[in-house]
């Protein structure tokens, strides 16, 4: 068998590899839309409120209305921890794709740093979702403290 031939069958196992990571990453990019919704309408809600804090006069609305505000602001922080770690391990992920390659290229064995690189991406993963659990329960506490359904009995 030629080396071409050979060099190319090489790549072709290389490909093979970098499948796993490149579909991990278009799991993340879901994520990350999942985190740019429930932040858009974190955002939303705050304007609201904003907009509903600056015209009121009522001091007990205005207590209610910035409880509701800086629990919101607390979801946001959340939501943006998640984001960022997402951002960075989707970056990890793609330089594991990248040392794929250049090992292959460059004969070199970069195992190591591949490993560490893929390891150092799933904790971060972990932590974004660890981070948009922690920002769910949030929205639901809001929920059962009346801040968002106070007319409604869920009767704990």
């Amino acid at each position: 068998m030629s080396t071409d031939v050979v060099n190319i069958l090489t790549m072709a196992k290389v490909i093979q590899t970098a499948v796993a990571p490149v579909f991990l990453i278009t799991g993340i990019a879901a994520t990350l839309g999942v985190l740019s919704n429930r932040l858009a309408r974190v955002t939303d809600r705050a304007r609201t409120l904003e907009r509903k804090l600056k015209v009121s006069t009522d001091d007990e609305l205005n207590h209610s209305l910035t409880t509701e505000l800086r629990a919101l602001l607390k979801r946001a922080r959340c939501i943006h921890i998640a984001f960022s770690l997402s951002v960075l391990s989707a970056t990890l992920v793609s330089a594991v794709v990248m040392l794929l390659f250049m090992a292959n290229i460059q004969s070199i064995n970069l195992g190591t740093a591949i490993a560490v690189c893929f390891m150092i991406a799933m904790l971060l993963l972990i932590l974004a979702f660890i981070s948009l659990l922690a920002e769910v329960f949030l929205a639901t506490r809001s929920m059962r403290r009346g801040m968002i359904f106070a007319d409604v009995d869920v009767g704990e």
